[in-house]
């Protein structure tokens, strides 16, 4: 299990656009943590470079989704899809940071018995990547969150301004896409 602190958890789109490290650079927070979440490996290896950069000029742990498996020793860490995380059951094969996306009860216990490093609570607010998803409100994530073992991500129309209300729901950080490239 790795330590994971930061209070912001930045995560790319499937499709990165030509200007994202020029819009994540302006942000003016650390960037500690980014979810490459590409759409396939060829979009992954097209700003892998850029990424690689990123991660030389703030320390940025680069985590990989799950979808590229087959690649994952060479970053950081992984996120695991919600479907993904319900068919783990052994993990002595990965080092890296670990964590998963979470919808409900019965996938925050798996997350717990795995000892992730960290998960995302989804959706919180309506999304942009999304937007067919029915957002579970703040009351619903203290719930959730409090059934949780390990640091625990508010994702979901999560905005930079909006930490202090995640934390007044007793979130660690929150996690954004689009959402936060809007600030």
């Amino acid at each position: 299990m790795q330590t994971i602190d930061p209070d912001y958890f930045f995560i790319t789109p499937e499709v990165i656009p030509e200007n994202y490290l020029e819009l994540l650079e302006s942000i003016e927070i650390k960037k500690e943590l980014l979810l490459l979440r590409c759409l396939d490996n060829s979009e992954l290896n097209k700003n892998l470079k850029k990424f690689l950069l990123l991660k030389k000029k703030y320390q940025t742990k680069l985590i990989l989704s799950s979808r590229h498996l087959d690649i994952s020793e060479r970053f950081d860490g992984i996120h695991f899809n919600s479907a993904d995380l319900m068919n783990l059951s052994n993990l002595e094969s990965y080092q890296n940071c670990l964590g998963a996306s979470c919808h409900n009860e019965e996938e925050i216990n798996k997350a717990n018995q795995l000892k992730l490093d960290y998960i995302f609570i989804s959706p919180v607010k309506k999304t942009k990547s999304h937007e067919d998803a029915p957002s579970i409100g703040w009351q619903k994530f203290k719930e959730l969150r409090s059934l949780s073992e390990i640091k625990t991500y508010a994702l979901g129309g999560m905005r930079i301004s909006d930490l202090n209300e995640a934390k007044k729901y007793s979130a660690d950080g929150i996690a954004g896409i689009s959402s936060f490239m809007g600030q």
